[in-house]
């Protein structure tokens, strides 16, 4: 395929008037002039200091970020949620693993159920935060947290894993770091360049980027600029405040699960814990966000001392009990074979067809042949095009392609694709 080398470059003008560049500017264009925009904004504000006022028809409703009103009372943070909200990606959420493995019970927690929880809390704790003084936007907290687990594997954490080991030569796979590319590059694609997906704003897509929730840090200070690397905390506080949630959430949770997987008793549950905290969602998260609202300020998002205590010792309490059960052993190691068959199977088909689509679609194929077809035809311009010359051969390329399109699927149809090639059929 030729490919353009053509650039154009749009350069942002700034005001000696105001730092902010509204977001209708950048409307359609790649991310990183979103990037830009933070950046020139930030350098005006050393330069010059806080504007005393925006007028209220340019009044930035975040520190971070000039929104533009998109009509009906919208802007550009809830275009970023029903954008999340409305996308495949999202959609999927439904049929992956939050802890326990495909479940068959209906009130067991999904990895969408998750999200929604992560959303919903993050935007009760701003809207607190808010009303403390604090510049705190509800509506970019509740956009980070619907969004923040999208770049999830199937069969979680332990998917995860196994996904890591099967693409270390390109560096392996981390959730958060992929739930960037699957908002720009993955999700909606179009046949333009460069790929943009949802073209989600910078503080959206910063949240998702650097939610990482498991980590153990419960007083968390925003970062001075944006990191799309992946490696340091959100630059906004709503970010913090989403990455401090994603443990509330899934702590209490996870707890509930557990004790109706018949895995724990309630009143198993150590004193020290259920005595403070409760024993169910409801207490966990109660206690946990009317503390965490009460310890942040507008330089940090924090628990207390004793509830940092708390939740270490209740995080220490569901590694022991749920996460690493020897009862779930048998069932890694066979996600773990699953997994491994499919990313060697997919390889392969990407060997023999390379981007020549339609042999992927053969009537003869199996069906996860021609699903993976259209994964790739629908995106052939940023494999092709805009990412071949990123990888030093074809064997990088190929493992991008399908740990790309192995981390969309969900569990069930995993299960699918297996009994596609090793289930039993009739001859006649």
């Amino acid at each position: 395929m030729s490919k353009d080398k053509s650039t154009k470059k749009k350069t942002l003008v700034q005001s000696s008037k105001s730092p902010y560049i509204k977001s209708t500017e950048l409307n359609g264009a790649n991310p990183s002039l979103r990037i830009e925009a933070e950046i020139a904004r930030r350098q005006w504000i050393a330069k010059n200091g806080q504007p005393a006022k925006a007028d209220s028809n340019d009044k930035p409703k975040t520190w971070n970020e000039n929104i533009s009103d998109l009509g009906s009372g919208r802007n550009d943070y809830d275009r970023d949620y029903t954008s999340i909200l409305y996308s495949h990606a999202f959609r999927r959420l439904r049929h992956k693993t939050q802890v326990f493995f495909y479940s068959q019970n209906d009130h067991v927690c999904t990895r969408l159920d998750h999200s929604l929880y992560v959303s919903a809390i993050s935007e009760i704790v701003c809207k607190n935060l808010k009303n403390k003084g604090l510049n705190c936007d509800p509506t970019l907290a509740r956009a980070i947290g619907i969004g923040h687990d999208l770049g999830h594997a199937p069969f979680g954490h332990d998917g995860q894993k196994i996904l890591n080991e099967l693409a270390k030569d390109i560096g392996g796979f981390e959730h958060e770091k992929h739930g960037l590319r699957i908002v720009d590059k993955i999700e909606k694609p179009r046949e333009q360049k460069p790929v943009i997906g949802l073209n989600l704003t910078l503080a959206v897509r910063d949240g998702i980027v650097n939610h990482s929730g498991e980590r153990n840090s419960t007083r968390i200070t925003p970062n001075a600029v944006p990191e799309l690397a992946g490696n340091s905390h959100p630059f906004t506080i709503e970010g913090c405040v989403v990455r401090l949630v994603d443990k509330i959430a899934y702590l209490g949770r996870d707890l509930e699960d557990a004790i109706i997987a018949d895995f724990i008793k309630e009143s198993e549950i150590r004193a020290e814990i259920a005595a403070i905290i409760g024993t169910k969602n409801g207490e966990v998260v109660d206690y946990f966000v009317k503390d965490l609202i009460e310890n942040s300020d507008e330089n940090q998002v924090a628990l207390s001392p004793k509830a940092s205590d708390l939740m270490s010792k209740l995080k220490k309490y569901n590694y022991q009990e749920i996460y690493e059960r020897e009862e779930l052993e048998p069932f890694k190691m066979q996600i773990k074979d699953i997994l491994e068959t499919l990313f060697e199977k997919f390889l392969k088909e990407l060997y023999k067809n390379e981007d020549q689509i339609h042999l992927y679609m053969s009537e003869d194929n199996l069906d996860p042949v021609t699903v993976l077809g259209k994964f790739i035809g629908d995106r052939k311009i940023l494999y092709f095009d805009e990412e071949a010359n990123h990888f030093s051969d074809d064997t990088k390329l190929f493992t991008r392609i399908v740990t790309d399109f192995m981390s969309t699927l969900t569990d069930n149809y995993v299960f699918h694709a297996i009994d596609a090639y090793y289930g039993r059929k009739s001859i006649i």
